[in-house]
């Protein structure tokens, strides 16, 4: 069949990129495809054309995907183009896929019986979380456990020596001991997991040239999906297999890669002509998915990498309209405008972000609202992850100061230096009802600063039946130690926030614990509703997905780019990738892209700028809905008559005003005597924020002066 005949017969249309692509079928070539370009669509009909128009037999064939709902979704594409005839005939595998053919060929040519694959997951979670607690690092949460995992996959995928791993370190574990340890418990059981067979299946292609050999003759065309995603033994496995027909058709974007944490490798893109000498590197460079506003913004951002191919995405789509940055004056008004676009969503509107943890707040106010929502992920490490843990811990010890044992778990986090086994000696034997506090201060082998540390806490402790949840965890970590403590360990405090959004949204502190659980299982519960138009999603889950409105949370310094960032080739990588997952993000965008971004975080400013919103719209920047930043002498509306208020004590003395000062915290709702009952939005210094209810501006109040002269107090008392 003539290639003219092939077009007419099944109605292809390609633009003259395309379709060099698909006419290319002999010897190494690297096809780099921008967003929205079409490439599925140009493997598909490049097979057809292999066997249709190259009398290409399709059994010698073999296509390579990332996942396996890709190699599905091919074949069924294949289907649909072309028909049923040859569509059994083609191989679509992944290379975990490709990897269980070999093993089980050498096998049966060497007469051994192979390793199992270990495909259990809680077991082999179980197994890392065993070796991880022999650290000494008490239960090792979920997060924990994954991040193990993660990195024993990267180790094998990057092709590590023993060296290499002994020298690879991971915070808050002894990463070369787990990872010894979960392969000694692979080995004793004849286990292999799916990385193992790569290391395996690179081992047999290696040492055995005859079985090489058999699968290069049964697949002599290589065609291999996503190739900014394959891993470093992966492209290793794949140049074995196509080293002696070199026919190797390779379809990626450098610009797209954002796996470098499971050791995505695409250097081999960079690399390729030098792998592969005579090797033809083509494009596709048009977008047939966005508005021309949309890549236009995308692709001047995308040009500050410096690790890529010289490129430009184009479409001749209609200009559409203008990318939009909606500022917000504070973090925690993403969610409530959110909520507002989920209760009139009428199109396909996704909500992307860096992690899973970022949509809680917002799933926690669609839950209680009633409107529906897809997620793509469900996670729910974010509530058994240590910070999360430790609060919920501190928070549960203020309804219940007898219960020790909790005590135990976090004390010597908020700054009480006694040795845990003295301390539990002390408390062992209380009576049900004793206070842990009152058990310590009728001990008498503790130094005096010791016992102060106890008042101290027991102090701060009488103060939570009067807070809100929100002001709670703030008086836990600004006041009590808890900072202190998660500076010292340099933990992520990311969770804090989405904490903090949570207590807002339930402010008594026994419905907030409650509300956590709730969550907990809503989120391990759900399943996602595909006919919902409104869609909450990582940017990692969305990749190859495309919806008509896509608004992008969190897109300020410090979060999208996280920050700070080393200055050196390793801290270059980890911002040009940072970079290449807000393309992406970007990308998904057909009609609307809008980010969301603060400048304020719970009323707290912050002077964190917004690069990659300022590097991605340049100076075209369309302001929509802004909502304002704290105004503090703006005209105050007509005032609503107010009962009077009774009489204040004379006013505290100078030590007991700057204690007192301690209590009026962001989240604490207030009473003044002007003014009434309000709820402080945040401190700056001495000078609340306050939103007063009776009162439509945000006022500026000097806590000193007003505690002073008794014209504020805690609400309740």
């Amino acid at each position: 069949m003539t290639y003219s005949e092939f077009k007419t017969q099944y109605h292809v249309r390609l633009n003259p990129q395309q379709e060099a692509a698909v006419r290319q079928t002999n010897g190494p070539v690297l096809l780099l495809a921008v967003p929205g370009s079409g490439k599925t669509t140009v493997l598909v009909t490049r097979l057809g054309y292999m066997i249709y128009c190259k009398n290409i037999r399709p059994e010698n064939i073999l296509t390579v995907t990332y996942t396996v709902a890709a190699t599905k979704d091919m074949k069924a594409r294949f289907v649909r183009f072309f028909g049923e005839e040859h569509a059994d005939k083609l191989t679509f595998r992944t290379i975990n896929g490709l990897c269980a053919v070999a093993i089980r060929y050498y096998a049966g040519k060497k007469g051994t019986e192979p390793f199992a694959l270990a495909d259990d997951e809680s077991r082999l979670n179980a197994v890392v979380r065993e070796l991880l607690s022999k650290g000494g690092g008490g239960y090792p949460p979920d997060q924990q456990v994954k991040e193990a995992r993660t990195h024993i996959t990267y180790c094998k995928n990057m092709m590590f020596s023993d060296a290499d791993v002994e020298a690879h370190q991971v915070d808050g574990m002894d990463f070369p001991a787990v990872y010894k340890g979960y392969q000694a418990f692979l080995l004793k059981n004849r286990l292999m997991d799916f990385d193992d067979q790569m290391v395996f299946t690179y081992r047999i292609f290696r040492q055995y040239p005859d079985i090489l050999a058999h699968f290069q003759r049964r697949w002599p065309y290589l065609c291999v999906d996503e190739a900014q995603d394959t891993s470093k033994i992966q492209h290793a496995i794949l140049r074995l297999l196509a080293s002696k027909s070199r026919n190797i058709f390779m379809v990626g974007d450098e610009d797209q890669s954002i796996y470098g944490f499971r050791a995505a490798w695409p250097q081999a893109l960079l690399e390729f002509e030098q792998v592969w000498p005579g090797a033809k590197v083509l494009m596709m460079e048009t977008n047939y998915r966005s508005t021309r506003s949309i890549v236009e913004a995308a692709d001047a951002f995308i040009q500050r990498n410096e690790s890529r191919r010289p490129k430009h995405m184009h479409t001749d789509n209609p200009q559409g309209a203008p990318v939009k940055m909606v500022p917000l004056a504070d973090y925690n008004r993403q969610y409530r405008y959110l909520l507002k676009v989920a209760q009139n969503c009428k199109e396909q509107t996704a909500v992307l972000y860096r992690n899973n943890d970022s949509a809680l707040p917002l799933i926690d106010l669609l839950e209680r609202e009633g409107v529906p929502y897809a997620c793509r992920q469900r996670e729910g490490f974010f509530f058994t992850s240590p910070i999360v843990r430790d609060i919920t811990d501190m928070l549960e010890f203020a309804f219940d100061d007898a219960n020790w044992e909790k005590f135990l778990r976090f004390y010597y986090k908020l700054d009480l230096k006694i040795k845990k086994p003295v301390l539990a000696g002390m408390l062992r034997g209380m009576a049900e009802d004793e206070s842990v506090f009152d058990r310590l201060l009728a001990n008498e082998g503790l130094e005096p600063w010791q016992y102060g540390k106890i008042r101290a806490l027991q102090t701060h402790y009488s103060k939570f039946p009067q807070l809100t949840s929100f002001a709670a965890i703030q008086r836990l970590v600004k006041f009590m130690g808890y900072g202190d403590y998660l500076r010292e360990q340099k933990a992520d405090t990311s969770k804090l926030d989405v904490l903090l959004s949570l207590a807002n949204q339930t402010p008594a502190t026994g419905p907030f614990l409650l509300r956590l659980q709730e969550l907990k299982d809503t989120i391990e519960g759900m399943e996602p509703d595909p006919s919902c138009p409104f869609v909450l999603s990582t940017i990692h889950a969305s990749k190859g997905l495309e919806y008509d409105r896509v608004i992008l949370i969190d897109a300020v310094d410090g979060t999208f780019p996280s920050d700070p960032l080393p200055h050196d080739d390793e801290g270059r990588a980890a911002l040009e990738e940072e970079r290449r997952l807000f393309y992406v993000g970007a990308t998904r965008a057909k009609k609307q892209l809008e980010f969301l971004c603060y400048e304020s975080r719970f009323g707290e400013p912050m002077a964190a700028g917004r690069t990659f919103i300022d590097q991605l719209l340049g100076k075209e920047v369309t302001i929509s809905e802004p909502q304002p930043v704290f105004q503090f002498n703006p005209q105050p509306k007509p005032k609503k008559a107010r009962a009077k208020r009774p009489a204040y004590e004379d006013g505290p003395t100078p030590a007991q005003l700057a204690r007192q000062q301690e209590d009026f915290m962001a989240g604490t709702e207030v009473v003044h005597k002007q003014f009434g009952k309000g709820e402080i939005l945040g401190r700056l210094g001495s000078v609340a924020l306050i939103a007063f209810e009776d009162i439509d501006e945000v006022k500026r109040i000097e806590l000193t002066t007003c505690l002073k002269k008794g014209l504020l107090r805690l609400a309740g008392l």
